[in-house]
């Protein structure tokens, strides 16, 4: 594969190559410097410096070291909780819509359930007989947060 075929900058009127030398065996490399939450879907928004990256050389040459700033952007948030007590085996669904996300609480009776988009939920916990479900209906999810529940208490 040919690599910086046909790149050029043209500073006063002249055309000059424009060289990637570490970008040809190593590639791009992104660094997100924000504090990102476990659970939590980002896109990544790329906004590319050109001013910072076309670089003078000492022999006058152009070489183009990107600098490309990684700005996240969350997608989607997630609920938390723990259910007790833990030997009903619960499962706990959040439902908004037609769109139920579900997962099963560990040993401990914690359960999360991430990548969900912002709306209201209504979060049903189904345990084993002989213990009753609960529903907790609109549960509040934002972007780039996780609603917690705090304990969850089945009754049988």
């Amino acid at each position: 594969m040919l690599y910086n075929t046909g790149n050029r900058v043209v500073v006063n009127g002249v055309s000059y190559e424009l060289k990637t030398p570490s970008g040809q065996s190593s590639g791009v490399k992104l660094k997100v410097q924000d504090n990102l939450t476990a659970g939590i879907a980002y896109t990544l928004l790329l906004d590319f410096d050109a001013a910072k990256s076309i670089v003078v050389t000492g022999n006058g040459k152009y070489n183009l070291k990107p600098v490309i700033r990684a700005i996240p952007m969350a997608v989607s948030g997630a609920i938390k909780g723990v259910v007790q007590p833990v030997s009903a085996y619960p499962r706990v669904y959040a439902i908004n819509g037609t769109d139920t996300v579900g997962a099963i609480a560990d040993n401990n009776g914690n359960f999360f359930l991430p990548g969900l988009q912002a709306g209201n939920y209504r979060v049903e916990v189904v345990p084993l007989s002989p213990y009753n479900g609960i529903i907790i209906d609109n549960v509040s999810v934002q972007n780039n947060s996780v609603k917690d529940l705090g304990t969850v208490n089945l009754n049988n």
